[in-house]
């Protein structure tokens, strides 16, 4: 692709990453309410919170294998926004808990498949402009504020069910802006296998392990908000308007984060920006677990997103690309993506779900969960070994 300008990549490839984020803020924010307005109990919605995060742990890595095998990426980006479409629109045409575990379970699978894919894409296509991923991936996240804070609004007025019109819709567009990609050179394997033996580096296992860890109870502790904030702020009379500009402003946040980390990791270390991080967030949860109906302390715990979410998201990728040599960043983002938004959002949206009783008990779980992935890293986050960390 080094034909193309930058300018001309990033507008062929944002347009997919708008839409898809857009998805995800149409469904996750709001997946509680529209479950809880057909019928379902905490504990049932907490069951299928918990299996379209936890498709995670394997989804990725079947779409992988596929496309490895057939090395046609971008035609499977297609075939899954389609699916996404198909199981989106027929959470409208059944009732009661397993109809709705099946479709959202299996819309799931292909929401969580296709990302790593995309990624994958946009790497290729970037070629020398990778380290400008950034500014391509900024759109997801715009979208994603947008559209939580229009849904805010319009769900004082509109049905809950207007929710999988706009996703289908939404699946639509994202076809078509595959459109705009043109198709990425493959390597074959002779190439791949050239690469990987001019590789000297050797994984840190070690501190692999240690990292996951983190990840793991950190995102346990992420679950109750991504599932029940929008029911624990409605308990809470909070208009629905009001919680998607809260929900819209932490996104807004983290956004923030994506323009100035970099500086950041030039001038801390990963382990005191993830130290720092996760001890802002045991205070958010704390915080939370408290409100009643001050605006003002759900405000200022959102303003901590930007360090809850962004700061430690932004240290586990470029923890990642250290600790793993190029030919194998596939498998360190799908261990990352397993780890974190597989087996530990299972765990806590399954812990959530049966502790939900509209209280704010549900977010002491979410502290205590954390201060654990805090003592983890205090303990045991440090260098990587054979890697200058001086500057890391």
């Amino acid at each position: 692709m080094s034909e193309l300008s930058f300018q001309q990549k990033a507008w062929r490839l944002s347009p997919m990453y708008a839409c898809y984020f857009t998805l995800f803020g149409v469904v996750f924010p709001y997946l509680a309410r529209f479950l809880d307005a057909r019928g379902l109990t905490a504990p049932q919605i907490g069951v299928i919170s918990a299996l379209v995060f936890g498709v995670n742990v394997f989804a990725p890595f079947l779409f992988s294998l596929i496309t490895d095998r057939t090395g046609r990426r971008l035609p499977m980006i297609r075939f899954g926004f389609v699916m996404m479409g198909v199981f989106y629109l027929l959470t409208l045409f059944g009732t009661g808990f397993y109809w709705y575990l099946g479709v959202f379970g299996l819309f799931g699978v292909f929401l969580s498949a296709v990302l790593p894919q995309m990624e994958g894409l946009a790497m290729t296509v970037l070629g020398p402009d990778k380290s400008r991923y950034g500014q391509v991936r900024l759109w997801g996240s715009v979208g994603y504020v947008i559209i939580v804070w229009l849904l805010g609004v319009a769900l004082d007025y509109l049905p809950v069910t207007i929710l999988p019109v706009i996703g289908v819709a939404l699946c639509g567009l994202m076809w078509l802006t595959t459109l705009l990609i043109p198709t990425e050179t493959r390597l074959d394997s002779a190439q791949r296998q050239a690469i990987r033996a001019g590789e000297t580096q050797r994984i840190d296992w070690r501190q692999v392990c240690v990292l996951l860890a983190v990840v793991f109870f950190w995102q346990i502790g992420i679950a109750p908000y991504n599932t029940f904030f929008d029911l624990f702020l409605k308990a809470r009379d909070f208009s629905a308007s009001i919680i998607g500009f809260l929900i819209s402003f932490g996104t807004a946040t983290e956004i923030a984060v994506f323009f100035v980390i970099g500086a950041w990791f030039q001038r801390f270390t990963e382990r005191f920006l993830l130290l720092t991080a996760l001890l802002a967030t045991v205070l958010r949860w704390s915080l939370l677990a408290t409100v009643d109906n001050s605006f003002a302390l759900v405000f200022f715990t959102q303003m901590l997103h930007a360090l809850t979410f962004g700061v430690i998201h932004s240290v586990a990728i470029h923890r990642v690309g250290r600790l793993f040599p190029p030919s194998r960043q596939g498998l360190g983002q799908g261990l990352y993506v397993a780890t974190g938004m597989g087996v530990g959002l299972i765990v806590g949206n399954l812990l959530s779900g049966w502790l939900w009783t509209g209280a704010g008990t549900v977010y002491w779980t979410g502290a205590i969960s954390t201060a654990i992935a805090t003592a983890i890293a205090f303990v045991a986050f440090g260098s990587i070994r054979g890697q200058d960390n001086t500057a890391h």
